[in-house]
Order: C-alpha cells, then structure tokens, then sequence
C-alpha cells in the first residue's frame, strides 16, 4: 500500500499530466504540479523522470532555457546512478548535449555524448542515435575526420546488431562528409558498399525509396 507521501506525488504527477494534456495546456499549472513532486522526496527513478519532465516542457513552452538545463543536468546526473533506466538516461543525454550544442557549449556537449554512447553499447536505438548526434557535433566543428571515424564504427556496430536501415545510414552520412571533406577517393568505396546494401534489400519498401534517394543524391554531388 502507498504511503501517504507516495499518495501525494503520484497525484501530484496525475495532475501536471491532465494540465499538460488539457485543451489548450496549462502549461503553469503543469510546471507548478512538477516542482512540487521534489517536495516530497520521491524515489530516484521518479525524482530524474520528473527533472527530464520539467526540463522538456520548459524548454518548449518557456524562454527559461537556464531552469530547463538545470533540470537536464539533474535527469543526467541522477540517472547514471540508476540501472535500467536508459528512456530517461539517454533521453536527458541527448536533450542537454543539444541545447549545450545550440548555446556555441561545444566541449561539454561532447563530453556528455561520449560518455552517453560508452553507457548505452546495449541499447541498439540509442547507441546510434547518439553516435549521430556526436558526429554531427564534430562536423560541426569542422572536424570530419573524427565526425566520419565515428559514422565508421556506427557501420560495424549497426551491422553487429543486424539494424540493416541504420547501417546503410550511417554508410550514406559517411560519404557526404567525405564529400564535404574532398577526399573524393574514399567516397566512392562507402557509396559501392551502400549502393550493393540497397540494392539486394528485402525490408520496408518505403526505406528503400527513403534510402535510394538519399544515394542517388550523394552520386551526384
């Protein structure tokens, strides 16, 4: 049975999810339900859930970007403490990397993802959705040697876990920076590789389109 502490916070969350959803959303009354929650010093689990919570919301409906990344930082930070735990872990990794990223933060936005995509070698989804997003940091430095190093070990890793879309992805992302690199020699292996993928491909029709579009712009350029 719950206490009555438990009691409190679970309505507490019972509430800022109906004033988050109401039509329109009351988007103060929400924040309000979810700073109250660490009043009642909830769980681990539940206290870094509701700090990614207000994180999110604030950083989509408030100009508060200072408040929103000091409760990423606690998602992140409290989550790293807390196995089996990566929706929330990774997610908050993801959120504060980028919005360090958008505020020129570039050093610490890479930190976070590097240490992101060492934790998360068992989660196929979010190993290579933050192996893009570091990448993509990278190139955004002007650093496409390191950017395509990364899109390389995104290939293998893809391949291991037999995520055939993700691989071929990770192939085409690899070739563009190559070609924004002018190393025009190494181009032409990746797209071979990438173009014999999708061609013998036996998954979803509409990925295939997606993917041969994207290689028939690459053979272009």
């Amino acid at each position: 049975m719950a206490s009555s502490q438990d009691a409190w916070y679970l309505s507490l969350l019972g509430l800022a999810e109906y004033f988050r959803t109401s039509s329109p959303p009351m988007i103060k009354m929400c924040i309000r339900c979810l700073q109250a929650v660490f009043n009642f010093k909830p769980p681990p689990r539940v206290e870094a859930r509701t700090h990614l919570q207000l994180g999110n919301i604030l950083l989509t409906h408030t100009k508060n970007v200072d408040l929103a990344k000091t409760h990423l930082e606690q998602a992140w930070l409290l989550s790293q403490m807390i196995n089996s735990f990566d929706d929330v872990k990774f997610e908050a990794a993801s959120v504060l990397a980028e919005l360090y990223e958008q505020q020129k933060q570039l050093a610490p936005s890479k930190h976070i993802l590097r240490r992101a995509v060492e934790l998360s070698q068992h989660n196929v989804y979010w190993h290579c959705r933050l192996i893009f997003q570091l990448a993509q940091v990278h190139a955004s430095e002007k650093d496409y040697q390191l950017a395509s190093s990364l899109l390389g070990v995104g290939v293998d890793y893809a391949h291991i876990s037999s995520a055939s879309y993700t691989r071929v992805l990770f192939l085409l992302s690899k070739a563009m920076l190559l070609l924004i690199d002018k190393k025009l020699q190494e181009v032409q292996p990746v797209l071979n590789q990438a173009g014999h993928l999708i061609e013998t491909w036996t998954g979803s029709v509409y990925q295939k389109e997606y993917l041969k579009v994207f290689f028939l712009v690459l053979q272009v350029s």
